[in-house]
């Protein structure tokens, strides 16, 4: 009898801790509510626009549903973009399609973000057909 009472006192113990640790499990994510957590900005490509997004999940952190997703959904910021400079055409091979590259990325000088640059650099650069 002294056995069986032994391994029942023992299965009730393992039991109870079971019920908590799953408990605490629970507990701890409570804490965290719904929705996105900040991210390391440390190993991002675009450090600028990861901060930001960070930004928007700390003030957003407090809604839920349609009303979360439309504090989410503003346009990240995107790290300046610098222009390439000009070439020198004086030992390019084909100068005439030097110059006209300088020409477009004059044109194109004022465009904030790499993706308007390179469409501004599309439309002012001629067709090159075959090399």
């Amino acid at each position: 009898m002294k056995t069986s009472s032994s391994v029942l006192l023992a299965a009730v113990a393992a039991a109870a801790f079971a019920i908590s640790a799953d408990v605490q499990a629970f507990a701890d994510g409570l804490g965290k509510g719904p929705g996105a957590y900040p991210m390391d900005c440390t190993k991002a490509k675009d450090k600028t626009r990861c901060e930001a997004l960070n930004k928007d999940i700390a003030a957003c952190k407090d809604k839920l549903g349609d009303e979360w997703r439309e504090c989410m959904h503003q346009p990240a910021q995107t790290a300046k973009f610098t222009p390439p400079k000009l070439r020198d055409c004086a030992k390019a091979r084909n100068r005439v399609r030097c110059e006209a590259h300088n020409t477009a990325l004059d044109a194109c000088k004022d465009n904030t973000t790499r993706a308007e640059h390179r469409k501004c650099m599309a439309a002012q650069s001629p067709a090159t057909g075959k090399r």
